[in-house]
């Protein structure tokens, strides 16, 4: 037996159509042909796998986690830590494929190998194999088991159901619902030693791509549960009840999951439209100062917020490290940039002029698109839910 999915309230219901109205926007603002599309799904990946990794104590930079996404391992000391987030990105990436082709089902032989993906870096955590012995999730600061998993003998079966029930029809449950319910499921029956957690967060979103939520690569929620671990972990801890108790109610899961995605969809609306301004900003600097076009891909991404180095230029212009060098010289020279670091560690930002212009259309859209809005607190106070950007914080 495994945790079910809950009937939807009318609240629930509420929530999703506001969440499905979000995506179809999004799917329209993040057609492939707009130039800034590349450089935001990358960010996007970088902040997710930062998100679900600082969950389990494993801390990067967003910098950092753009270097690891984009294999550009000389922008990075190469450690324990590189190789676990490294590991975690692998398995997203193949998740990502995995869900293009529908051909493809998400069977044992698959999920074993997407956990020695996220796990192949200590392989004194058994990564691919089911664990052995019984399992209990400790309370870091105090030492107390806040969960003991299902019996170590049950989990290949438990297993096994889920990926049969995920194999069926899912007729009448939406997608979010579907992707929720196998995170919550995975993480309850614990069946690793290590990399539950992470595992959990890959399968959710590789049921949104397997479901073709075309956005799902935007919307999955892995960097909002890294900023909210505790809450995170509060509503696992509520539902799961302190051991394996598949029969109780997974409603809580699902109101913080449907909350999760509004408010990512939310968080990602809001950078739609910082790329669509930076990327008119760049336009209008490149023709001012006669710069090449080869230029803008990279200038957008720093114009967003986002450390340059000689290497992403390269990457981003297609061009030598000693034209690279030449134009991020002129872009200095036009005092669009300014270099930071020495030599080889050396990278390059926007000028003050040009951080306080992101700085001030960063504030003024999080006014517009507040994603700390509680959806189900403005329903239950206002009786309906107002587009986002138009609704207020409930309490």
């Amino acid at each position: 037996m495994l945790f079910n999915a809950p009937d939807l309230n009318a609240d629930d219901s509420a929530v999703l159509e506001e969440i499905n109205r979000l995506r179809l926007d999004l799917r329209h603002n993040l057609a492939p042909t707009h130039r800034w599309f590349g450089t935001l799904a990358r960010q996007h990946r970088a902040r997710a796998v930062r998100g679900s990794n600082s969950i389990e104590g494993i801390d990067v930079s967003e910098e950092k986690a753009l270097a690891i996404e984009a294999d550009e391992e000389e922008l990075t000391t190469v450690d324990d830590v590189w190789l676990a987030v490294k590991g975690y990105s692998d398995a997203m990436t193949y998740a990502r494929v995995l869900g293009g082709d529908p051909g493809r089902t998400l069977d044992m032989s698959t999920l074993l190998s997407l956990h020695f993906m996220v796990q192949g870096h200590d392989l004194s955590k058994s990564p691919g194999e089911f664990r052995k012995r019984d399992v209990y999730v400790e309370e870091e600061d105090t030492g107390r088991i806040v969960y003991e998993g299902p019996d170590a003998d049950a989990v290949p079966d438990l297993v096994a159901e889920l990926l049969h029930d995920l194999d069926g029809t899912s007729a009448g449950v939406p997608p979010l619902v579907v992707a929720a319910m196998a995170h919550l499921n995975l993480v309850m029956i614990h069946p690793f030693r290590d990399g539950n957690g992470r595992l959990s967060r890959i399968l959710q979103s590789a049921i949104l791509y397997r479901e073709r939520v075309a956005e799902a690569e935007f919307v999955s929620v892995e960097e909002y549960l890294g900023r909210n671990t505790l809450a995170y972990y509060d509503v696992l801890a509520q539902v799961g009840g302190g051991r394996w108790q598949p029969h109780r109610s997974a409603h809580a899961w699902i109101e913080f999951m449907l909350t999760a995605h509004y408010r990512q969809a939310t968080t990602v609306q809001r950078r739609v439209e910082i790329m669509n301004h930076v990327a008119a900003r760049a336009d209008d600097l490149l023709e001012r100062h006669g710069l090449p076009e080869r230029s803008l891909p990279a200038l957008e991404s720093t114009l967003s917020g986002w450390r340059l180095t000689n290497a992403r230029y390269r990457e981003d212009a297609g061009v030598t490290a000693t034209t690279a060098s030449r134009d991020l010289r002129a872009l200095c020279r036009a005092g669009i940039l300014e270099r930071q670091g020495q030599k080889r560690g050396s990278w390059y930002i926007p000028t003050e002029e040009h951080r306080s212009w992101l700085a001030r259309l960063q504030s003024s859209l999080r006014e517009k698109y507040d994603s700390s809005v509680d959806p189900y607190a403005v329903l239950r106070r206002a009786g309906h839910l107002p587009p986002a950007g138009q609704a207020s914080i409930g309490g």
